[in-house]
């Protein structure tokens, strides 16, 4: 994909065909961009909102550039083209649809396998997702193959000697794998198995499973007061 290796920012978004999400507040733009036949997707926060684009904005293009590094050469993952500049990332375009967009008995029992394998390739890789709750972050590729997206809030596996960030990654591994029970729930509940269904009925039952989640809204509710126009 040279054509647009050497592309500014302002030059990149004038390349857009379709809009997949309209950015704002503290969520960025996401556009497919074309060029001489060739397709890539732009990631870019310099429509968010400015407070937000200037002290997160260029964090979040860090963490995803980085998960999407460790992840390269991972098949189900779209690899980083490059980094444009502190707002924005320019990434393979997958052709596919979006988990949510499924109709119920859509997702098949060998898509759920795969799925599996998926994120099985994550953890082999040394990354958890930590967002497959969301759909959204789910496609559903042209070839039927499962694909995720948005890495901006993964959690890598830290080093042997650091005990509590290792369990803290274990937990997150098992949230990925969890995700997965909660899509099948959402769409075949009759392929749920034994071993799932009792992980869907355990989650998010602990005290601490309970305070990192408020935590985590709490973060973001508040960097979304605090950082940006619109809620």
């Amino acid at each position: 994909m040279a054509s647009l290796q050497d592309l500014s920012l302002e030059q990149l978004r004038a390349l857009t065909v379709k809009t997949f999400r309209r950015g704002g507040g503290s969520r960025p733009d996401v556009l497919l961009i074309r060029a001489d036949g060739e397709e890539a997707v732009l990631k870019d926060f310099s429509q968010a909102d400015p407070w937000f684009r200037r002290l997160v904005g260029p964090l979040s293009v860090r963490r995803e550039a980085r998960a999407l590094r460790q992840l390269d050469g991972a098949r189900g993952v779209p690899r980083l083209l490059r980094v444009v500049n502190r707002d924005a990332l320019l990434l393979e375009y997958v052709p596919g649809t979006s988990a949510r967009e499924v109709p119920p008995g859509g997702l098949t029992p060998l898509f759920f396998e795969r799925f599996y394998r998926l994120v099985d390739r994550l953890h082999e890789f040394g990354v958890a997702h930590c967002d497959l709750r969301s759909q959204g972050n789910i496609l559903v590729g042209a070839d039927g193959e499962p694909h995720v997206v948005d890495f901006t809030a993964h959690f890598r596996r830290p080093r042997p000697w650091n005990v509590a960030a290792r369990w803290m990654y274990r937990k997150f591994c098992e949230a990925d794998w969890v995700a997965v029970a909660r899509l099948k729930r959402s769409h075949a509940p009759e392929l749920l198995t034994e071993s799932e269904r009792q992980a869907l009925a355990r989650d998010r039952k602990t005290l601490i499973e309970r305070a990192a989640r408020f935590i985590g809204k709490s973060v973001r509710n508040i960097s979304r007061w605090l950082l940006t126009r619109r809620q």
